[in-house]
């Protein structure tokens, strides 16, 4: 068929080889038979046919993917073929068909480093590619999404153990190389100069397909981008933010999850009513609640453990947002987690939490949530001991909760050795809790005063170094409680005793 005079017999012949070429192992096979005739019909003076023949190559040449070390045909074959695909397509008179084949074309062979960084600097040929990908035509959105997935490196990588790579190297096994131009320093570079040509303004308008393959690949792409904190700025200013929450709500689980995960490097990083203003900041709490599920990696738990800690400091809203979507149970659920920076987090977001009078209220009660709190308070982990702290400092101005925290077996020593750490932060927040405390009534105030804690209250009242001020003025308050319900004199010596 491929030598008929006929151009449909040879158009069919074309897309026969290039439709069989689908498979890595059918490439393998096919590849000394099709190749010469692939060739053949590149040659020919009907553009729709060329096109087409010169896919065909294109599959064949990438069939070793990333694996630098597999070369399919000879060296350079890829980079001629690239560059007629990217002639192709950056040729306005070309009909959109055509630019199509062509943008195929580089879906495969954008696999190769070399071919990646020679693409990025023909901006015509991006430019080009975006306004391609702009087309209503889905079956356009895909190989386009792809060769931008592909260039960002945003694609899903096997990891190699060493121990396999040496495992495999004893079997005479083959082992895939990655290509010098894949390395992050190069990546970096790509990435700045396609987001110099526009790529997200173009990434926000492919959002809008209905496609969940395409939906996926832009948020691959998006993730790829905000991975360096530089370019989120850019991002969140020409609307990528905006984008990514529909992205994070609709499509498949993988690109849901790669969408949830950009929107919470975001939201790390800034400031969440500049990137989220109005309403969206409260639709950013579902795809937050969707990475803290027990099967996500440890990476997504975390970031977004620290996107939530973030945006639950601003207000009210956002905070029953987080508990309409049952977030309390994930967070409650980190805080017991062996992982001790899940468990840091997961304190953290508490402490925000906490400002919510309804989160006040689940601590009262037959619970230990209080117990935990002031466990954590005695750790050795600076960042636990201060989040843990900074909640019970919210928590302790409620009297049932001041009365929970004196039922913990080592309150004492826990609370006088965190009003004794060199640390001011830390400092002011026990003196904090002890006045809530003292506040609470004269029960449990008795309970201060006959403990060691009188002597460590004494001591912080004696500062005088300005840094200390609000530690001193504490100190100085739950004294001066304890005088009027007549626990201690007013002169008391200072030794501590009255």
């Amino acid at each position: 068929m491929a030598n008929s005079d006929s151009g449909l017999h040879q158009r069919v012949a074309v897309e026969a080889l290039v439709h069989s070429a689908s498979k890595k192992d059918k490439c393998s096979g096919i590849i000394k038979q099709a190749v010469p005739i692939l060739k053949q019909l590149y040659h020919s003076t009907t553009d729709n046919i060329k096109v087409r023949a010169l896919v065909g190559l294109c599959k064949l040449g990438s069939f070793g993917g990333t694996d630098a070390s597999a070369k399919s045909m000879a060296e350079g074959s890829t980079m001629t073929l690239a560059k007629a695909c990217r002639k192709f397509l950056a040729n306005p008179t070309k009909d959109v068909d055509l630019r199509k084949w062509a943008c195929e074309g580089l879906a495969y062979l954008t696999l190769d480093a070399d071919v990646k960084e020679e693409l990025v600097e023909d901006t015509d040929a991006l430019h080009s590619l975006i306004d391609l990908a702009k087309m209503a035509d889905k079956s356009i959105l895909y190989p386009a999404g792809t060769v931008f997935v592909n260039v960002t490196n945003s694609y899903d990588k096997q990891e190699m153990l060493p121990e396999m790579v040496d495992l495999a190297k004893f079997a005479k096994q083959h082992v895939p190389e990655e290509h010098p131009k894949d390395k992050e320093e190069f990546l970096q570079k790509r990435i700045e100069k396609l987001l110099k040509v526009g790529l997200v303004n173009a990434l926000v308008a492919l959002s809008k397909t209905d496609s969940h393959s395409s939906r996926e690949l832009i948020a691959r792409v998006f993730l790829a981008i905000v991975s360096e904190e530089q370019h989120r700025g850019l991002v969140v200013q020409q609307g990528g933010a905006k984008a990514l929450i529909p992205l994070a709500s609709e499509g498949n689980e993988l690109g849901k999850t790669k969408a949830a995960q950009a929107l919470a490097k975001i939201a790390i990083t800034m400031n969440p009513e500049v990137a989220f203003p109005g309403q969206r900041m409260l639709e950013v709490v579902r795809p937050m609640i969707l990475l803290l599920h027990i099967e996500k990696d440890a990476i997504m738990n975390y970031e977004a453990l620290m996107a939530l800690t973030n945006i639950a400091s601003l207000n009210e809203s956002v905070r029953k947002r987080i508990l309409k979507e049952k977030g309390m149970a994930h967070i409650e659920h980190y805080m017991f987690e062996d992982h001790e920076e899940l468990k840091v987090a997961a304190t953290e977001c508490m402490c925000n939490m906490v400002l919510s009078e309804e989160v006040v209220a689940l601590h009262r009660g037959e619970n230990d949530r209080v117990k935990l709190l002031v466990l954590y308070m005695g750790e050795e982990n600076f960042k636990l001991m201060r989040a843990a702290s900074g909640a019970l400092a919210i928590l302790s101005a409620d009297k049932e909760i001041c009365d929970k925290i004196t039922k913990v077996g080592p309150w004492v020593e826990i609370l006088g050795g965190l009003a004794s750490n060199e640390n001011v932060e830390l400092r002011h927040r026990a003196a904090h809790i002890l006045r809530n405390m003292m506040e609470a009534g004269e029960e449990i105030g008795k309970l201060i005063i006959e403990s060691q804690l009188l002597e460590v209250l004494m001591v912080l009242s004696r500062f005088t170094e300005p840094a200390v001020a609000t530690v001193k003025e504490c100190a100085e308050m739950t004294l001066t409680k304890a005088v009027e319900y007549g626990l201690i004199q007013a002169n008391t010596m200072v030794n501590g005793e009255p």
